[in-house]
């Protein structure tokens, strides 16, 4: 690439012209000459810096350009004139400008040094494609030491019309800027790689000991076949499996825990082997504590060993699903005790059993007792949290034919009956549809079940249609009808 001459005493212009030409370089191992003369026009030519000799001194070569005799140099040259140099008292060095061809590069700069010349610029032939020039005799290229760049033809000619002979002309060789990544690389990636080896370390200690804990939380193969397994049959004291929500059947196979809890086989083995060696229900240990860790920590992994529910301020996923109820609760206050084991019935416990597999977006349990309508639990921040005694007097309602033209509101959802079976023995439930609105163009299914003193509300999120949603309420207020609710 060669630059257009910036001429006239602006230097502002010719400054521009040099960054240009500088951002425009394809390659870092390019260099610039920079040629002055007394009429202050400056030129600015590409070049390439050899492969032997010197280097270019960052700040640039400054010298008077001489033209070699003979022109290819590949003799002894003429040494550069002995008359002083009237530019400036500090500019000492000449530079000879030789024709490419007729012998090797290494040759040409070294008779240009033997000469005298401080450096030398090689020209092209008839052409102005740039390279790097290599040597062919190692021992020639130990002997050079002063800097040689390779240039174009244009460049050359231009140099002979407005430098050579000229009087007060003179050229500086000058190595392109090139930023120093690997300067600052190599730190940068010696930090980076601490800082990625320190968190590769964090995250294998951290999955290690998450895998410690996992597995002493979960019971082995050994441990669980010594939990003892019975064969249901028609009579006996248990009646409903607490985690798939379905009646026993003759010839279910229940696990039966310490606690006196009982479940499917196929639905408690994979908690206990693959989640928790405590009972679903009430978070009592299904096997003693190993001696080798000691019974806080399994207390402080676990959640409690089922000595001391946690109460409602303090609730978390591991909070047992019955617990002792706390004064004040519907389930103490209101109500008798109508769980079939020792433990009564924590409602917060059921909103979120209902929840867990995620199939609800919301859920709520009220009391429909008359005069004691309310909300006894509800998913937090629901919006069948916000239920009224008059939205569940209206559901409990013998007339509800108003509900079919009018629509029910439960909460701050409006919603259209689909289907009452309410007081039909053997159903009692309800479908309803929400109506969509400007912030939620979704509508969404909602059923309501009844028991003997409470209504169990779901609501499915988007892709729930009422059956499946109607048997979850279904199956939930027969539990609480069956334990006299």
């Amino acid at each position: 690439m060669q630059c257009l001459p910036a001429t006239g005493a602006d230097p502002w212009l010719a400054v521009l012209t040099m960054v240009l030409c500088c951002s425009l370089a394809p390659s870092p191992g390019h260099a610039y000459i920079f040629a002055h003369n007394s009429n202050i026009t400056q030129l600015i030519f590409e070049d390439m810096p050899s492969f032997f000799g010197s280097r270019l001194p960052k700040d640039g070569l400054m010298g008077v350009l001489v033209e070699s005799h003979p022109l290819n140099a590949c003799t002894p040259i003429e040494p550069p004139p002995h008359e002083p140099v009237l530019i400036n008292s500090n500019l000492t060095n000449y530079i000879v400008l030789i024709r490419r061809y007729d012998c090797n590069f290494d040759i040409k700069v070294l008779h240009a040094q033997q000469a005298g010349f401080s450096a030398a610029i090689v020209h092209n032939m008839q052409s102005d494609h740039l390279l790097n020039m290599a040597y062919s005799n190692k021992t020639i290229a130990d002997e050079i030491e002063i800097p040689s760049v390779f240039t174009g033809y244009s460049a050359a000619q231009e140099l002979r019309k407005y430098i050579i002979g000229e009087s007060g002309a003179y050229i500086i060789l000058r190595p392109e800027f090139s930023f120093p990544l690997s300067y600052y690389l190599i730190p940068f990636a010696g930090v980076m790689g601490m800082i990625i080896l320190t968190m590769v370390t964090i995250l294998i200690v951290r999955c290690v000991q998450h895998r410690k804990r996992a597995r002493r939380n979960r019971l082995t193969k050994e441990q669980l076949k010594k939990i003892p397994v019975h064969k249901f049959k028609k009579g006996d004291e248990y009646d409903m499996c607490a985690i798939c929500l379905d009646e026993y059947e003759d010839g279910d196979k229940l696990r039966i825990l310490p606690c006196s809890h009982a479940y499917h086989c196929r639905c408690v083995d994979p908690w206990l082997t693959q989640t928790k060696k405590t009972c679903p229900v009430c978070k009592q240990r299904v096997v003693q504590p190993h001696p080798d860790h000691p019974e806080s920590e399994s207390e402080d992994e676990d959640g409690g060993t089922g000595s001391g529910p946690g109460t409602e301020e303090d609730a978390t996923e591991r909070t047992p699903l019955l617990h002792t109820s706390q004064a004040g609760s519907p389930s103490s206050d209101s109500h008798p005790n109508p769980s079939p084991h020792p433990n009564t019935m924590s409602w917060e416990s059921y909103i979120c059993s209902l929840m867990a597999d995620g199939t609800l977006i919301d859920a709520a349990i009220v009391g429909f007792t008359q005069d004691q309508e309310s909300v006894w639990a509800a998913y937090p921040n629901g919006k069948l949290s916000g239920i009224t005694a008059p939205q569940i007097k209206q559901l409990v309602s013998k007339d509800r034919s108003s509900c079919f033209s009018n629509g029910v509101t439960l909460g701050t959802v409006r919603c259209t009956m689909v289907r009452d079976k309410f007081h039909e023995e053997g159903d009692h439930t309800i479908d309803l549809r929400t109506k969509a609105t400007e912030s939620d163009g979704e509508t969404y299914s909602i059923c309501v079940a009844c028991s003997k003193k409470a209504l169990i509300i779901v609501m499915g999120s988007k892709d729930q249609r009422g059956g499946t949603l109607n048997l979850k309420a279904y199956s939930m207020a027969k539990f609480l009808r069956d334990a006299g609710y």
